[in-house]
Parts: C-alpha cells; sequence; structure tokens
C-alpha cells in the first residue's frame, strides 16, 4: 500500500485521504473476504446476567450422552444451578424428553426452591417443545434459549456442567459404573465447595450457615466440641444471631458476584470489534458440511474458507 501511495506523490497528485480509500477499498475485495482469515473477535459488549436473589433464575443444561452407561442404564445427566447461590440440582436419565424436563423443574426446583423467574437453556428440542413451553406458561415464568451460534448465552450452565464432569472423572474413574451411586457425593461437593465469585458456599447461601462435615464428628472440631458443651438457651441465641446475618451474607455475596462479572466484562470487551448491518445488505456467512464442529463456534458448525454463501439482513 505504501508504494502506490509514493508513486502518486512523486507524480504530483494531491489526495489527502489516500491511506483511508486505500483501506475502505481493500476491505470490499471479494477475494480478500472469501479466502481471509475468519475474524472470531465478540461484536458485541458482554451482557451479564445477575440475579440478585436466590432461586429466581436458574442455568440448565443437559450433559450425555455417557458413556459407559450406570448399571441402571443411565446415559443423560440434567444440571440446574442457580444464578446467585450457584447452587446445584441434577437428576441421572436413561433418555431425555420434555416429560423428564417437566418433571425435573417441578420436584428438584419449584417444589424445593419456589417458582423461578426465568429458566435459561440452549435450543435443544426438550427445551423449546410445545409441552414445555406449556408448563412454562401455566406456571408463569420464562424459558430463555441461547442460540447454537451464541452458546455463551447459558454460560453458566456451561461452566457447571466442565465443573461437574472433573469432579465425576475423580469420583468414577475406577467405577464409571457406579454413577447412580456416587452422583450424590459430587453433587455434595460441588454444593460445599467455596466459588469466587461469592467468597462462600452454594450451601451456605441456601441456608444461612456453613455445613457440617462427617470429618467435623470424628476429629471433633471446635464447633462441634463447643455446641455440646453449651446450654440450649446459648445454642438457640448463637443461631439466631446467624439469621441475623444471613442478609448481610448474601449482600455481601451479591457484591462479590458484581465485581466479578466486572471484571470479566472489562477483560471480554477488550476484544470487541464492532460490526453493523442494515436490512438487505450482502453479508458473509460461514457454513460447513453437517457434523463438522468447533467450540469457539458455540453449538454451530464450524466456518471454512471454501464454504461461504451471500445472505440478505
Amino acid at each position: 500500500m505504501a508504494m502506490p501511495f509514493k508513486m502518486i506523490k512523486r507524480h504530483g497528485h494531491y489526495w489527502p485521504t489516500i491511506m483511508e480509500d486505500f483501506v475502505r477499498y481493500a476491505k470490499g475485495c471479494q477475494a480478500c473476504q472469501e479466502h481471509g482469515v475468519v475474524h472470531r473477535a465478540p461484536c458485541i459488549e458482554l451482557q451479564s446476567i445477575v440475579k440478585p436473589w436466590p432461586s429466581r433464575g436458574w442455568a440448565m443444561d443437559l450433559i450425555g450422552q455417557i458413556h459407559p452407561s450406570s448399571s441402571k442404564k443411565h446415559e443423560f445427566i440434567i444440571v440446574a444451578n442457580d444464578y446467585f447461590t450457584k447452587w446445584i440440582e441434577a437428576r441421572l436419565m436413561m433418555s431425555v424428553t420434555q416429560e423428564s424436563v417437566i418433571a425435573f423443574i417441578k420436584e428438584n426446583t419449584i417444589h424445593q426452591f419456589g417458582l423461578p423467574q426465568t429458566i435459561t437453556a440452549d435450543r435443544g428440542i426438550v427445551f423449546t417443545g410445545g409441552q414445555i413451553r406449556e408448563f412454562a406458561k401455566e406456571y408463569k415464568f420464562e424459558i430463555i434459549n441461547s442460540t447454537p451460534y451464541y452458546a455463551q448465552a447459558n454460560g453458566q450452565a456451561e461452566a457447571t456442567n466442565k465443573s461437574i464432569k472433573h469432579i465425576m472423572e475423580k469420583a468414577i474413574k475406577d467405577t464409571p459404573n457406579d454413577l447412580h451411586r456416587l452422583l450424590s457425593e459430587v453433587l455434595w461437593a460441588f454444593r460445599t465447595s467455596q466459588k469466587s465469585s461469592t467468597g462462600t458456599t452454594p450451601y451456605a447461601l441456601t441456608y444461612g450457615h456453613d455445613h457440617l462435615l462427617a470429618m467435623e464428628i470424628m476429629v471433633r472440631s471446635f464447633r462441634v466440641a463447643l455446641q455440646n458443651n453449651i446450654s440450649v438457651t446459648e445454642y438457640n441465641k448463637a443461631m439466631a444471631i446467624e439469621l441475623e446475618d444471613l442478609g448481610d451474607h448474601r449482600l455481601d455475596a451479591l457484591d462479590r458476584l458484581h465485581a466479578k462479572k466486572l471484571k470479566i466484562s472489562r477483560s471480554y470487551n477488550r476484544r470487541v470489534l464492532p460490526k453493523t448491518f442494515q436490512e438487505k445488505e450482502l453479508v458473509w456467512k460461514p457454513i460447513l458440511p453437517i457434523g463438522s464442529k468447533d467450540p469457539k463456534f458455540g453449538n454451530s458448525p464450524q466456518t471454512g474458507k471454501d464454504f461461504f454463501y451471500f445472505i440478505k439482513f
């Protein structure tokens, strides 16, 4: 680009916007667009989801198919994660249907924690079908579906699945067929682990006090030894103080959650390259043969240089 500029200047031509015009021309080159590198930078800023109260919003996803399956032929795990407390609910399934998903939502979320405001899931048929839509309409909550091209919209469920898989790998390493027996231990490990986003455990945020481990009974930790040596009146007073502090603990967790989301947003937004389109403009849309996949494109097929076509907005 510098060589033509010098040649034009040498011949005495005055062209003050030559560099901008060269860049604009190069960007409009069809061959360059077709065979150039696909930009993977985000085009919009991160929109973080923060639910300021427990059980108002759940992220839901499926893990499966699991190989090998459990000895009871379970091949799927449906997982729900509360946006605020990070509390997790999960259930093993032999097959996944809209009826089984509805039963899970009823028994594991509504009947235990009350009606949610939203449930976020992907666009699988079990989360978008007519039965589950009617169920959501009847119970007056909203199902939000992430798109295949932007699976990050259900990022909390994806992150939870990653953690669950990691714990499962360690728990069932030698006995993979015992998943149905060990799942409760996996959930307990997740629920009692401190989360960096809230600074506390899902158990403490949900129930208002720290969990008591079996190990503390065996070795008699200080608080176990103390509670057996105080009067009923003193014990009740201590429990009442914990209840009074529950609101403060949740507000502290909410502040930490906001700070964590803000930090992530700042890092993410540095990579944003804005894109704007007008209706009926011709744009490049990447596609690939069926079956091809790239995690960077969410659940959609990966893009390739030889598979492009024009579409109209």
